[in-house]
């Protein structure tokens, strides 16, 4: 089965800027008063940016620091948050984007406690929860329900199922509250991240995050606190899910990978594409290929051309997707790869490198297309989605990085033709730090100490001001980052 048209209708970009996901290329709503805030004037640029790009809608997580018992009393974070993205919502609506925004609904507060559906009170909070964020952001064209990572439960009987029955009773109050809204559910994981059996056993675990992924519990078969399904755990999720969707509303969306791994594979929970194709029959799907164009942990510039064009030419020949999404940590920085996202979604046929040519031409002259070719080597940071086309000696490694140097300081971006969000001037000074940065850890004896601080001053040094994540990940990304090429 293939789609009529070779273009994908949904394509949408979404932006991560989860508590344990700041940094200097991002965007922080959660912590008023520390850096990283946006103006009216950087919302219409990023906005405006990624529609030129090619997608049709702007996709934020409803992060569990916003999920909690202060947004029933409209403390000002909350409010503020609100505020600012129902005029956000506006502004895409102008530019004729839609806006998704996607919650795990039993991930409460900064501390990550995973509530119980099958508890009573806890049950409650959820409900309300939801209904408040459905109520605050009237505007919102789609609602995605997560399982987990972070979320999930297995307590008091919670399984596969739990969340299926709860996404049920959550699109019925998206509908009472906001009928043209239309929901999406996600199948994330393997499948349905962090629910049931797919969850570690942890003995008479308290719903925090720090039990659950506490390493006293890891033991083999659950080397991770969740993605523990196998295919036989898939197979009788699908089956429920088939079961039960056609009680879902006429405009729901399911997100299905090709593969129930985090990566979209099938190596952890199985194939999905043969449950795709059925899911396609009772309603649209999409892909939530996360780990697709960018990973987590370090920032650094991103050049995964190749992968992306295969995933969707295989979604375009598995199953009927109406669309799928474009993920960031870093929408101030990985422009290449939302051009290329954009543009792959459109054309999935297009030749990677001839993407990469026409972006760099367009941004740092035509003399400079090979700038996009050159991204390669920046590609060589091990972490999810790592899949390099080719791997380089440190010699030729340090001569890419010096080739990429050579040509940035030589680029003159005054005649950039993309609507470039930040200024094409400030994009050519931070990849030539991270080309400086790759280029003298390609060398002898780098000094990794001064490289970790570097990182940490240049991107994640919000963290001396807000609070560390219940996830550490900053802390290991700066001495992650020191060691590349190590």
């Amino acid at each position: 089965m293939s789609n009529q048209n070779t273009s994908f209708n949904h394509r949408s970009f979404y932006v991560n800027f989860g508590e344990h996901l700041q940094n200097a290329w991002n965007v922080n709503l959660l912590y008023p008063g520390a850096p990283n805030q946006w103006s009216d004037a950087d919302w219409n640029n990023f906005l405006t940016m990624i529609k030129a790009f090619g997608f049709t809608c702007f996709e934020y997580w409803l992060a569990p620091t916003l999920y909690d018992h202060g947004a029933l009393k409209h403390e000002q974070l909350y409010a503020g948050f609100a505020s600012i993205m129902r005029k956000v919502t506006d502004m895409a609506h102008k530019h004729g984007l839609m806006t998704k925004y996607i919650c795990a609904p039993n991930v409460i507060g900064p501390r990550w406690f995973h509530a119980c559906p099958n508890d009573r009170e806890q049950k409650k909070l959820i409900l309300d929860l939801w209904r408040h964020w459905i109520q605050e952001l009237p505007g919102t064209d789609i609602v995605s329900i997560f399982p987990g990572d972070v979320g999930g439960c297995n307590r008091n009987g919670c399984t596969h199922e739990t969340f299926i029955n709860l996404c049920l009773e959550l699109t019925g109050i998206i509908k009472q509250v906001n009928p043209s809204a239309c929901s999406e559910i996600n199948t994330w994981g393997t499948p349905f991240a962090g629910w049931g059996s797919d969850l570690r056993s942890v003995p008479d675990w308290d719903g925090s995050f720090e039990m659950i992924t506490d390493p006293i519990y890891a033991v083999p078969g659950s080397d991770n606190y969740e993605f523990n399904g196998k295919p036989d755990r898939a197979k009788a999720a699908m089956e429920y899910l088939i079961a039960q969707l056609p009680a879902f509303p006429g405009d729901t969306m399911v997100a299905i990978n090709l593969g129930f791994s985090p990566l979209g594979d099938a190596d952890r929970g199985g194939d999905a594409r043969s449950y795709a194709r059925e899911i396609a029959k009772l309603r649209r799907i999409t892909s939530w290929d996360y780990y697709l164009c960018e990973a987590e942990l370090i920032t650094h510039p991103h050049w995964r051309l190749p992968r992306m064009s295969a995933r969707r030419r295989e979604e375009r020949s598995a199953a009927p997707y109406y669309g799928g999404t474009c993920y960031t940590m870093t929408p101030k920085l990985n422009l290449l790869t939302f051009y290329a996202g954009g543009q792959l979604f459109l054309n999935p046929d297009a030749d990677p490198d001839l993407v990469s040519h026409e972006f760099c031409s367009k941004v740092f002259g035509s003399e400079h297309a090979i700038i996009g070719e050159l991204f390669e080597a920046f590609e060589v940071v091990d972490g999810m989605g790592h899949f390099p086309r080719r791997r380089w000696s440190k010699e030729v490694l340090r001569h890419k990085y010096s080739e990429i140097i050579e040509r940035l300081e030589a680029a003159d971006v005054s005649g950039c033709s993309l609507p470039l969000f930040p200024d094409p001037e400030i994009y050519r000074q931070d990849l030539l730090w991270f080309a400086r940065k790759f280029h003298e850890m390609s060398g002898a004896n780098p000094d990794r100490k001064k490289i970790e601080q570097e990182y940490w001053e240049k991107s994640v040094k919000i963290y001396d001001i807000i609070p560390m994540s219940v996830d550490q990940r900053a802390r290991t990304a700066a001495k992650q980052f020191s060691m590349i090429l190590s």
